[in-house]
């Protein structure tokens, strides 16, 4: 008899275990993803300005991370985003989005965002804040924070919505507070366009210049804003405002 008990305990503890590892059978689903160093999560904006290129273009494309939450496929799967409240942009005239396949196998891909130059980028800044849209492959992944370990490169932040500010104009880039204004100072659409003139280059972002650029950028431009000065004046901002690097 207690050897019978024994046995229907045993069993009956197998049989719990098996019950609470079945794996997840629902949908799987796709969220915006960054590490929280690069500044990219709910709270912060990434901005584009067609004024920065090194060529004129008509079009461009940013490439948005995105991550899946749940099962890998050995098949391609459809990813969409859409357009959330708050956007001021408008679609098709402004950027496109398109149902694009990933690869099959991976967790982590770029959504192609394509930018379009059009008339009012001149004169305006457009707002698209973007989300991820249902789809046959896809719902709404998990949201959050994931800390440091030993596998990935920091912590990791996965969120619903990401906004980006897109123009032809002189704006400031979402990254200037961040790493540039302690060796460049105050940003100004002037002082951007001297930088430019005299750096030739229009990504002052970390991942381009580096820590050499962050040292030695704001010794070149303090000469040539010297050389400027000493045969024109001093050389205002368009608040009137005179130009320094610190």
């Amino acid at each position: 008899m207690k050897y019978l008990l024994y046995v229907t305990m045993v069993f009956s503890l197998f049989s719990c275990k098996k019950e609470a590892v079945e794996t997840y059978q629902g949908k799987d689903g796709v969220s915006f993803f960054a590490y929280t160093y690069q500044q990219l999560h709910t709270t912060a904006t990434r901005s584009y300005s067609f004024a920065f290129q090194s060529t004129v273009k008509t079009r461009d494309t940013m490439y948005i991370p995105l991550r899946i939450t749940g099962k890998l496929s050995d098949q391609p799967r459809t990813v969409l985003l859409k357009t959330a409240q708050g956007t001021t942009a408008t679609a098709g005239v402004d950027f496109e989005l398109k149902e694009v396949a990933i690869p099959p196998g991976v967790s982590i891909f770029n959504y192609p965002l394509v930018l379009i130059n059009s008339v009012g980028m001149a004169s305006n800044v457009y707002r698209i804040v973007l989300e991820p849209a249902e789809t046959k492959d896809f719902t709404l992944g998990t949201l959050g924070q994931t800390p440091y370990n030993n596998v990935n490169q920091g912590t990791e932040e996965n969120f619903r919505y990401l906004k980006i500010d897109v123009t032809a104009q002189y704006i400031e880039p979402a990254y200037w507070e961040v790493y540039l204004a302690a060796d460049f100072g105050a940003f100004s659409a002037v002082k951007y366009k001297f930088m430019v003139k005299v750096l030739g280059i229009t990504d002052f972002s970390y991942e381009q210049i580096g820590p050499d650029g962050l040292l030695n950028f704001p010794v070149a431009l303090r000469n040539a804003l010297a050389t400027y000065e000493a045969a024109n004046g001093p050389l205002l901002d368009e608040n009137g405002q005179k130009i320094s690097f610190p």
